[in-house]
């Protein structure tokens, strides 16, 4: 590309969001696009459940779900084409993590390479998987991190290559030192958490079918790049992960419902004596109805955990569910949603956590949203919003859901982090008061 090309290219992007078209090495229909979306967010954590880290109140500014991206597609006749799309994290406040497991690299984000025809599209990259996408029928909260998918529902949201016990990028030993893995890090790639149902996966091939009559399904697996050696075994055997998700979505008129399935093998090898490769799997259903002066959305999700020990340990079922909607108000609307879950079921013993989903009476959680949103243009809105996490906890385990991504935490685990205020690390029981105002722009 030329300099008086590029000036024009970077020029277009400046002064014409959404509609800025580069020419990028002599194919045309390249486009550039984003949305930012940023909040100042005013915070109280309750004490946690045991009493021994105290309450903490504290202001931070929020940027969930920033992006900024280019796509194009080339048209090769007889009703094929080839197209590309390649996205960041960004993160307005300035924000600093580590790329590799925080999508903030080019293509950290969905970026995928992929070929259309009459008979659907074939993608190869990292994408958000067909069962996370699922979520979206039911979820009707697109303002600000507050959405149910990836909190409660999903147990947790993550991205990154297939997990590998012998390849992983820290360890702890319990005692507040962090070290690498045995076997060493896992340097190219990092690798998504074994528990979490809400996947971004690198390695990802996926294939979407046309649209029939409203009705469209998608399936997906992922290749498993980090692999034991036969000689190299956990604990409990040699780890062979294996991926596989699908959905099947429905829209037409005012109705739209969804329905996914997906399966985990190898993402949470046990200890000596116990199953490599233990089979988890997850299924959900959702719905919206469109009144068009309002929308009411619903969701359940079932998450199943195989023991994973010899002693029938770190094994449950997980329940969970989404209610929620939109009222038209003014120049805007008011939005509202309850999610929840009653704990993990057929717990083979009592003080199972995994992930952040715990067993019983101590797995009880919710999660109330209420919200407006101001709309300026059919690109920029302002909202408000107040929010609260309840998380539950028994005397002994609990929950510690937070916000995917989110701001920085209480604290919790380790003593020598008590107190800091990492991102994601919640102490059991600790219930979260968010009071949110934020702004959203798309291009």
């Amino acid at each position: 590309m030329n300099k008086k090309l590029m000036a024009v290219a970077v020029a277009g992007a400046l002064t014409a969001p959404g509609l800025a078209v580069a020419q990028v090495g002599g194919s045309p229909g390249v486009s550039l696009y984003g949305r930012l979306d940023t909040g100042v967010m005013i915070q109280k954590f309750s004490s946690d459940g045991t009493g021994a880290i105290p309450e903490l109140k504290k202001n931070d500014i929020f940027s969930p779900g920033n992006a900024l991206g280019f796509r194009g597609r080339e048209d090769l006749g007889g009703g094929t084409a080839a197209w590309f799309q390649l996205e960041t994290g960004v993160w307005p406040d300035g924000r600093l993590d580590g790329a590799a497991n925080s999508g903030q690299h080019f293509g950290g984000r969905n970026s995928a390479v992929g070929f259309s025809s009459v008979a659907g599209d074939v993608l190869f990259g990292i994408w958000d998987s067909p069962y996370k996408v699922a979520y979206g029928t039911a979820n009707l909260v697109t303002s600000g991190g507050f959405a149910s998918s990836g909190i409660i529902m999903g147990n947790g949201d993550t991205t990154g290559a297939l997990p590998n016990a012998q390849c992983t990028n820290t360890v702890s030993n319990g005692t507040g030192t962090v070290t690498a893995a045995a076997n060493g890090a896992c340097e190219t790639e990092s690798t998504g958490n074994g528990t979490s149902w809400s996947r971004r996966n690198n390695n990802s091939i996926q294939y979407w079918s046309p649209v029939f009559s409203g009705v469209q399904f998608r399936l997906a697996t992922a290749l498993a790049n980090y692999q034991s050696a036969d000689n190299q075994p956990t604990a409990s055997g040699v780890q062979k992960p294996k991926y596989y998700s699908g959905n099947v979505t429905y829209a037409r008129g005012p109705l739209a419902l969804a329905a996914g399935f997906e399966s985990h093998e190898g993402f949470r090898p046990g200890g000596a004596g116990g199953t490599a490769n233990p089979k988890d799997n997850a299924f959900q259903i959702g719905g919206k109805w469109d009144f068009g002066i309002a929308q009411v959305g619903v969701g359940y999700e079932s998450l199943k955990y195989d023991p994973n020990n010899a002693a029938g340990d770190n094994g449950m079922k997980v329940p969970s569910y989404v209610v929620n909607g939109r009222v038209n108000a003014g120049p805007g609307a008011v939005w509202a949603s309850l999610s929840g879950t009653q704990g993990g079921k057929d717990c083979p013993v009592a003080t199972t956590v995994i992930g952040n989903a715990a067993c019983g009476s101590s797995g009880k959680a919710r999660m109330t949203v209420v919200g407006y949103d101001y709309v300026m243009s059919k690109r920029t809105k302002m909202f408000a919003a107040f929010a609260k996490i309840d998380n539950g906890f028994d005397g002994t385990t609990g929950t510690n859901y937070y916000y995917i991504a989110g701001p920085a935490a209480q604290g919790g685990g380790p003593v020598a982090n008590v107190g800091r205020g990492n991102s994601g690390n919640l102490a059991a029981g600790t219930d979260v008061t968010t009071i949110a105002l934020g702004m959203q722009h798309s291009f």
